[in-house]
């Protein structure tokens, strides 16, 4: 993750997290309901940039029973999702960019509510690859993120590609992922074939789900 994204996290109120999901129209796991047939019968499952444990609960509240793993840098979040942690639900607190994993062992991965985003566009490429090696063969990667630039509602648009949010507790920089990008990403890791769906939030944003498959 860009570094000064980490501090941005660190420094935000938790309350203020939710709120955000609630402005984008996630907070009550809208993105999780439109992916579930999919991923329900997964063993294993791992999500990346697991923040304050949105998609975790939403998971164990749908019964999910497989076993969960919730990846995240930030250090405060570790601490709220640790809240969270089952004999079925492991917490790793890593960066995305440097965690290693066993190949071919998980069937899903969950990239949801912008995580994408965090990364630069290198960076971005390297977690798709690391992804398509851990994934088993006919699992997936599933990328939930703002369709075009609607990501721009809640920052600034500083170029092409890169959303810049500032708060009186530090500033975001995030790189926008398109149709294109994904589709580039996914040929380079080997992906089999790469998938987009569209919907729509509680507030009436369309955002973007792209399923990469192995």
């Amino acid at each position: 993750m860009i570094q000064g994204n980490v501090a941005f996290y660190q420094n935000m109120p938790i309350q203020v997290f939710k709120k955000f999901a609630d402005q984008i129209g996630l907070a009550n796991g809208e993105d999780l309901d439109q992916v579930y047939n999919t991923i329900k019968e997964g063993k294993e499952i791992m999500e990346f940039g697991s923040g304050y444990g949105r998609i975790v609960k939403g998971l164990k509240d749908k019964g999910y029973n497989g076993k969960l793993y919730a990846v995240e840098i930030v250090d405060a979040l570790i601490d709220k999702l640790s809240l969270q942690k089952t004999d079925n639900i492991e917490i790793i607190h890593s960066d995305l960019t440097e965690l290693e994993w066993k190949n071919d062992s998980l069937d899903y991965i969950l990239w949801m509510w912008s995580g994408i985003l965090e990364l630069t566009e290198e960076e971005q490429q390297t977690v798709i690859k690391k992804a398509y090696k851990w994934l088993k063969k006919g699992g997936a990667l599933i990328i939930e993120c703002p369709m075009n630039k609607a990501i721009s509602k809640v920052g600034m648009l500083s170029n092409d590609k890169k959303i810049v949010v500032e708060e009186e507790w530090g500033v975001l920089n995030a790189t926008l992922v398109e149709a294109e990008d994904v589709a580039l990403y996914s040929s380079k890791a080997g992906f089999e074939s790469h998938s987009l769906q569209t919907y729509t939030t509680t507030t009436n944003l369309t955002r973007a789900i792209y399923t990469l498959k192995k």
